[in-house]
């Protein structure tokens, strides 16, 4: 997949899906999905808002698109100059001039241009104007209520990560590099890695979670915390710390991905190091029950 990140380029022949596409869930690959059906080079067009936070950090983002179907990622800085830029003009530059569309696919809600005032309608008159066809995807249902961004994440805000999991598609995931800890986990017998979530990322409630990690090219199943340790003493930074329960060697400073499948209680601090290691055991237990009855991920 290519990347895009300013607006000197030049595409041709392309299938163009819009969106600010936070959480790449399973309405937005629909979008996909529809310009995957026409045969044309499909451009993904999002936009790089200023501090803002997400489901997924930029970097994660582009991870997930490149295995969707797309072939170039357009990532567009939200600046005050292109804030202003009309929906004529937006249509003008960067969906004929630069992106050479012949298709362009979005939501039935779909708003853009200077104070969001060209809508998909508007879209798919100037479509007749500069001769490429438009297609408008009705929002997907699931349980009487829209796939949205913002559905999801107030279903991680409550810790409810199989639902939350389910409208994504690709479970939820905190990806990152090891660093090194208290070693207090090696000295229980278990070893653990820690990983710290970007700035600004959409985080679920701080506690205990079912995890699937992908390490090493290889997935295990294994128990996390996400939080600051109150157990350790001292201010320690946001933060989630794994055991992967087949793993042998050493983790620090590869990249893991950790995807949180199920929050099993609340962050909590412990009085002595007996009662935390008694509490990582029940914990565990409970995680390999959860993960054995999901199965395997295909």
């Amino acid at each position: 997949m290519k990347i895009i990140t300013d607006l000197d380029f030049k595409l041709n022949n392309t299938a163009v899906c819009i969106g600010k596409f936070d959480g790449l869930h399973r309405g937005h690959r629909l979008l996909f999905s529809e310009a995957g059906r026409s045969g044309l080079s499909v451009v993904m067009i999002t936009f790089l808002f200023p501090d803002s936070g997400g489901i997924y950090t930029l970097e994660e983002k582009i991870s997930l698109a490149g295995g969707l179907g797309i072939d170039t990622m357009v990532i567009i800085p939200v600046t005050e100059e292109f804030m202003h830029m009309s929906p004529e003009g937006f249509v003008r530059e960067i969906l004929v001039e630069r992106c050479g569309a012949e298709e362009v696919v979005v939501g039935a809600d779909f708003c853009f241009g200077y104070r969001r005032s060209g809508t998909a309608d508007y879209l798919r008159e100037a479509g007749g104007r500069y001769h490429f066809s438009t297609t408008i995807c009705d929002k997907l249902m699931e349980g009487g209520e829209i796939i949205s961004s913002t559905r999801i994440r107030r279903l991680l805000a409550e810790g409810r990560l199989p639902e939350a999991n389910d409208l994504l598609q690709t479970p939820y995931f905190i990806r990152g590099v090891v660093e090194p800890g208290n070693r207090i986990g090696r000295r229980m017998m278990v070893p653990t890695a820690n990983i710290r979530p970007a700035e600004g990322k959409v985080l679920p409630p701080h506690g205990v979670y079912s995890v699937r990690v992908l390490a090493g090219g290889r997935q295990y199943d294994g128990v996390g915390n996400l939080g600051v340790k109150p157990t350790i003493p001292g201010e320690n930074p946001v933060g989630i710390e794994v055991w992967l329960f087949d793993y042998e060697g050493d983790l620090y400073g590869q990249t893991l991905t950790v995807s949180l499948m199920n929050f099993q209680r609340p962050e909590r601090k412990f009085s002595s190091v007996d009662e935390l290691r008694e509490q990582i055991r029940l914990d565990t237990d409970e995680a390999k029950r959860f993960l054995a009855g999901m199965g395997r991920p295909r």
